[in-house]
């Protein structure tokens, strides 16, 4: 299979790597050696100054890595995180921006993304898409979401910040996925409550049932790694901690959370860590499951109507 379009557009449109620059990518084995291969040497078309480093892959989302690799995530002017456990709810991830890196997190991508997947997207129009749910959502205050499967949950937001991860990471100190295209925030503190059935959530499984109160999960059913896993974790783990709403028409549902919440037309909520939109629940968890075919409301406003943006 051939990975270059999607290395292509990542390093040069996403990243906008330039010559005089410095690169460095994290991986381990628990992703193809295809795809760091693949940006590797996009890469080394543009700067000599690449380097291609292995850890040790880690036990789960979110947990911090070794201290070796947080140093060194500090160091390059452009860092993409290639790994089987996503970092981008870590302190070491999180810390990079004081150093000015721009970051591209791309935990447990596969192959097909590069090939005919959310990174071969328009990131124009991915950034286009972004732009006009963004300017939506900000001034907004209550969320209801709903699905023919079972979800029906209603939260605040605007107590934490409002991103827009497009893909487009050219600024010192920017973050964000690839592929890229969702707006997400962290739901107000002890703001959510109701039912959320979870179409898809990775490794997880699919059809999992989570009831909500105050912010927090009460119960789990369909998923008893879920449950074990949230429950290892004490109160932070069950946090309600993000809401998004997928905006790249590229991106394919895959069973990969990655590229699956980038759908165009779906909605993911998260369990975990929060600390990324400000908040401070700071476990170090961090999963997201997917509604397919959401419909999603805003001070009443409908936004999605089963699956179909209605703006």
């Amino acid at each position: 299979m051939d990975l270059s379009k999607g290395a292509r557009i990542a390093v040069r449109q996403c990243m906008n790597v330039q010559s005089d620059e410095s690169v460095l990518i994290i991986t381990d084995k628990g992703i193809a050696k295809e795809i760091p291969k693949a940006l590797f040497e996009q890469s080394k078309k543009i700067t000599k100054n690449v380097v291609l480093k292995e850890m040790i892959p880690l036990e789960r989302d979110g947990q911090e890595p070794p201290v070796e690799i947080s140093e060194m995530m500090k160091t390059p002017d452009v860092l993409f995180l290639v790994t089987s456990r996503s970092l981008s709810h870590t302190d070491a991830r999180r810390n990079t921006r004081k150093y000015g890196v721009r970051v591209a997190s791309m935990p447990k991508i596969p192959i097909s993304t590069f090939v005919d997947g959310g990174l071969t997207a328009d990131y124009k129009e991915v950034k286009e898409n972004c732009e006009k749910m963004f300017d939506l959502i900000k001034d907004k205050e209550s969320i209801h979401l709903t699905s023919e499967n079972g979800t029906d949950v209603r939260l605040k937001i605007g107590q934490y910040i409002l991103d827009k991860d497009d893909g487009i990471y050219h600024k010192p100190g920017s973050f964000g996925n690839l592929p890229g295209g969702e707006v997400c925030t962290a739901p107000n503190k002890c703001s959510t409550d109701g039912v959320l059935v979870i179409d898809k959530m990775g490794k997880y499984g699919e059809n999992i049932k989570i009831t909500i109160k105050n912010g927090y999960a009460i119960k789990i059913e369909g998923s008893d790694t879920l449950k074990k896993t949230v429950l290892s974790l004490g109160k932070d783990g069950r946090n309600i901690a993000e809401i998004g709403i997928g905006t790249n028409p590229k991106a394919k549902v895959i069973g990969v959370i990655l590229e699956d919440e980038k759908v165009y037309g779906t909605v993911h909520m998260a369990l975990g860590n929060n600390a990324s939109w400000g908040g401070d629940c700071k476990v170090s968890f961090h999963d997201d499951g997917i509604v397919l075919k959401p419909t999603l409301e805003a001070d009443g406003e409908m936004l999605i109507k089963d699956g179909k943006w209605m703006i």
